[in-house]
C-alpha cells in the first residue's frame, strides 16, 4: 500500500525517552524540519533541558510512560496548549542486563511497563483522536530483539518481540483511517544503553549511532512502510535466524562467544544507567 508523505512543517510531535540518546536525535531531526516538538522523558529537568536546547518550537516534560493515567493527561495538555497529537515517536526504553534467575520481578515488570504498556497505552490514547482527524503516524522503535533471541537480555527480548508483534498488528487496524504506523529496528545503538558491557569486536562493528536510528526513523514519514532497520538491511538479515537449525545457530553462538550472558560488566560504567533502570522500578 502506498501512502503519501506525512508533512512534518507545522506537525506536533511527541517523543518519549526524548531527552537523551536516539529520542533526542529523532526530536532534533523533527525540530529541524519544522515541527513543533514535544520531549516527553522520566526526568523533567532533563526534558526541559533538552527541549531548551532546540529551541522556541519544543517543549519539555515529564513523563513515566508506563502509567496510563499520567500519559493521558500530557496527551490532554499538550493538544489543550499546542495542538492534535500528529506524529508519536514511542522511544522510551530499558534495557537490564543478565541471567534471567538473578532478575528481580519488579525489574522485569517495569521492562515490560516502559517497553511494551507504553506503545499500548499510546496507541489506545492517541489512535482514536488521529482517525477522527483522518491523519497520524506513530513511530514505535523497538529493537533487533524484537526479533531474534539473546541469552542475558530475556525479558528485553520478550518486551521488545511483544512491542514489535503488537505494532505489526495494530497498524493492519488502521488500513483505510489515514492514520499509519512504523516499526523502527535498530542493532545496538551506541547509547547508556550498552555503557559497560564488554563487546566483542565483530560485535562493535554492529553498533550504530542515535543520529543513524533517528534518520531512518525519520525516513518513515516519507512511505510510511510497516517496518525499517537501522542499519538498513538488517531486516532481511534477522529473518533468516528463523530457517537456521537451533544446533547451528547455538554452535555459531559458541564460537563467537555469543551465548553469554552480557556478563560480567563494568558495573561502574553503567551505575548511572542502572539508575534510571531503578528509578522506573520504584514508579
Amino acid at each position: 500500500m502506498m501512502f503519501r508523505p506525512f508533512p512534518t512543517s507545522g506537525a506536533v510531535a511527541l517523543v518519549t525517552g526524548g531527552a537523551r540518546g536516539i529520542g533526542f536525535a529523532v526530536a532534533q531531526r523533527l525540530f529541524d524540519a519544522g515541527a513543533q516538538v514535544v520531549i516527553a522523558d522520566l526526568d523533567g529537568a532533563d526534558a526541559y533541558s533538552a527541549a531548551q536546547r532546540l529551541g522556541p518550537r519544543a517543549t519539555g516534560l515529564a513523563l513515566d510512560v508506563g502509567d496510563r493515567s499520567a500519559f493521558e493527561d500530557l496527551v490532554e495538555l499538550v493538544e489543550s496548549t499546542i495542538g492534535p497529537v500528529d506524529i508519536v515517536v514511542n522511544n522510551a526504553g530499558i534495557m537490564p542486563v543478565g541471567p534471567l534467575l538473578a532478575e528481580q520481578t519488579s525489574v522485569a515488570e517495569a521492562t515490560l511497563r516502559v517497553n511494551f504498556w507504553a506503545h499500548y497505552h499510546s496507541f489506545k490514547i492517541l489512535a482514536p483522536r488521529m482517525i477522527d482527524r483522518g491523519r497520524g503516524h506513530f513511530i514505535n522503535i523497538t529493537s533487533a530483539a524484537g526479533a531474534i533471541h539473546s541469552p542475558g537480555l530475556a525479558t528485553y527480548v520478550a518486551s521488545k518481540h511483544a512491542a514489535t508483534g503488537f505494532a505489526r498488528s495494530a497498524r493492519e487496524e488502521l488500513n483505510g483511517t489515514g492514520v499509519t504506523l512504523t516499526v523502527v529496528m535498530p542493532s545496538a545503538v551506541r547509547t547508556q544503553l550498552i555503557d559497560g558491557i564488554p563487546m566483542k569486536r565483530w560485535e562493535q562493528w554492529g553498533i550504530v549511532t542515535p543520529e543513524s536510528v533517528a534518520r531512518r526513523a525519520l525516513e518513515s514519514l516519507d512511505r510510511r512502510p510497516p517496518v525499517v532497520g537501522a542499519p538498513r538491511g538488517i531486516v532481511p538479515l534477522l529473518r533468516l535466524q528463523h530457517v537456521v537449525p537451533e544446533p547451528i545457530w547455538l554452535l555459531g553462538r559458541r564460537l563467537t562467544g555469543a551465548d553469554r550472558t552480557l556478563e560480567p560488566y563494568d558495573r561502574a560504567a553503567r551505575a548511572e544507567y542502572d539508575d534510571r533502570i531503578a528509578r522506573q522500578v520504584a514508579g
